[in-house]
Order: structure tokens, then sequence, then C-alpha cells
């Protein structure tokens, strides 16, 4: 089968997806933490989430202090700030628009609706008594949209793409909210009193809708170590990590085989390489201890991904010193070099889009 699919076409699929999916994510993480932290007036409880994205200094430049109403601001209404919930609302529906002659009008007026209607909350609607609401407002629109999307947007080139945005975004999102304590403790809030430790725990289950099936799966108390592990390695959790990765892979598996882009040959061994790494991390014990070297490497990965499909699909420049070889990827923490998958070096290949 030979791609008919223009370039920018592929792109704007890809970032449609990640859009309505950090969007979604950043509503999530918005609602646990109103409901765990209502009544509670110290503005460092909301510093963490500031730390937990790394935008300590964008958010100084624009608030004198981190309150509960500027850290909202920030994240919900700042058209500025491409991380903001609105913001990426509109950036979705930019991106659907140069697809409209390849999405359905249902896609379109889904997302259409859906954006004036968060474009017209008021900001009463995002006060801390009313963010809950919000927020589930939000996600359900984005639930909506992606769903229109599996029902109704064509099998050709465009669904993997749509796909792997979805999906590169969704692991991202995930080890990020895996790191909350790490950035709790950069702005000095985070306790180990183990009732509140537990509190915080069962905070990020269910930010990630996974409390119901966290319980299915360990009947017995709820472990900050099962937590994780459930959060990351559960194939049968739709937000886990390894499940995120095994739908990369088939993502990328189908481009090289069933639309014989041959170009997805070096993000087909990234992946790979980072399937493998992943399994291999299972057999960590001290996983828990390591979490945030372990979240900053799969973020790495996903961001060395997202470039290999920039470089091979996007016409984007490869940012490694020279295109003929590959870098060798840093193991997650835990696992040797000795032990890193190998993946074959290949050349440049040309594409056939």
């Amino acid at each position: 089968m030979t791609t008919t699919l223009l370039s920018r076409h592929a792109e704007c699929a890809f970032w449609l997806a990640r859009y309505l999916e950090r969007a979604e994510s950043m509503a999530r993480i918005l609602e646990a933490h109103s409901s765990f932290q209502r009544g509670r007036s110290d503005g460092q409880n909301w510093a963490w989430i500031i730390a937990l994205y790394s935008d300590q200094e964008n958010f100084a430049k624009k608030f004198p202090e981190t309150s509960a109403k500027n850290v909202i601001s920030y994240y919900v209404t700042q058209l500025d700030n491409p991380s903001s919930i609105q913001a990426s609302i509109r950036s979705a529906r930019e991106n659907a628009r140069a697809l409209r002659p390849l999405i359905s009008t249902d896609m379109w007026t889904q997302l259409n609706d859906f954006y004036n209607r968060i474009l017209g909350l008021g900001e009463g609607d995002f006060s801390e008594n009313r963010l809950s609401r919000s927020c589930d407002t939000i996600k359900r629109g984005c639930y909506a949209e992606i769903g229109v999307a599996e029902s109704t947007l064509y099998r050709d080139e465009s669904w993997p793409f749509f796909r792997l945005g979805l999906f590169i975004e969704r692991a991202d999102q995930t080890s990020r909210l895996l790191d909350v304590q790490f950035a709790q403790r950069a702005v000095g809030v985070a306790t180990n009193i183990p009732e509140q430790q537990v509190a915080l725990w069962n905070a990020l289950l269910r930010s990630a809708s996974a409390y119901h099936s966290f319980r299915r799966a360990h009947h017995r108390g709820l472990d900050p170590a099962d937590v994780a592990r459930f959060l990351i390695f559960d194939t049968r959790l739709p937000r886990s990590i390894a499940f995120c990765a095994g739908e990369i892979q088939r993502m990328v598996s189908q481009l090289r085989g069933e639309f014989r882009l041959r170009n997805a040959q070096r993000a087909f061994e990234r992946v790979e390489s980072f399937q493998a790494d992943l399994q291999k991390a299972v057999r960590n014990e001290g996983l828990l201890d390591g979490l945030h070297g372990f979240n900053d490497w799969v973020q790495s990965e996903l961001m060395q991904l997202t470039s290999e499909l920039g470089t091979a699909f996007f016409g984007h420049l490869h940012e490694t010193a020279s295109p003929e070889i590959e870098p060798t990827p840093t193991p997650p923490p835990g696992i040797s070099n000795g032990a890193q998958s190998q993946s074959s070096q290949s050349g440049q290949i040309q594409s056939q889009s």
C-alpha cells in the first residue's frame, strides 16, 4: 500500500490527539488536587503543580505568588501558556481545521462546539469551589472528541499518527503524575505521615481514573509501591505506561508494515528498545526509591521518539550530531547498560510519502 498522506496532515493528526490528551490530563490533575486540598489556604499546596511541569520561571514572570487562583489561571485560561487547558484545546482545534478535508463532519462539529463551550467559561467557573465541576466538563469533552474520532476517523495513514500522538502524550502525563512526590519535595510540602501518604496515592489513582481498577487487582490495602507499579506496568490499564508503550509499538509497526513507510524503521527500533527496557524494569525491586529518575528516563525516551517521528515524517531536522548514527539510549535506573537491548544502526532511509 502506497501512502498518499501529506506530511503536514500526518503532523496535524499527531498533535490533534496530543493536545486533546494534554487538556484532559491537566484537568485530571487540577480536579484531583482541588478535591485533595479543599479548605487549605497555603499557596505552597498548589506550587508543586508548577514544579511538576518545570514552569517556575515562566509562572514567576506573570504572577507574584503561587496562590490557588493564580495557579488555576495559569494552567486553565492563560492562552500564552501552551500547557494550559484552553491553549491546548485551541491548538487541537487549529490542527483539526487543517485536517478538515480528512476528518468527519461529526468530529469537526464536536470539537468546535467543545472549543466554544470551554472558551465561554468565566473566571467564576474555575474558582476553587467550582473547579472540580468545570474540570469534569473538560474531561468529558475530551472523551467525546476522542470517542468520535474512534468511531468516524478513516483508517488510512492518519489513524496511526493520531494514535501515536494520543499514547505518547498519555504515557508522558502518567509519568508526570507519578512524579508528584518529587515535585512536592521541591517546594517543601511533601509529607511522610502514613495517613497522608495513603491519601496522596489514593488521589493519584483517582486522577488517573484507576482507583477501581487498582482495587480489583489489589484487594488488600493501598501500598505506594503497588500503586506505582500498577500505573507503570499493568498492561490491562489504558493509562499505564506499559499499555501506552504497547499501543505506540503497534502503531509504528502498522506504519512500517501495512503502509510500508520505511522511514518508520528507526522509530520502530527506538520503541522496541523502550519496550524491552520497560519489561526489564519490572524486576527492579527498588523502583519506588528511584521513581523520579525512572520518570525522567520515560519522558526522555518519549521526547526522542517524537523527534524520530518528526524527522521521518514531518520534515523536521534530526537533532543528533550525525544523521547516520543513532545514539545509544540510556537504560532506566536499575538496568545496566549490559542489559540494554541492542538496536541495529541504520542509515537514513528515503520515505515513500
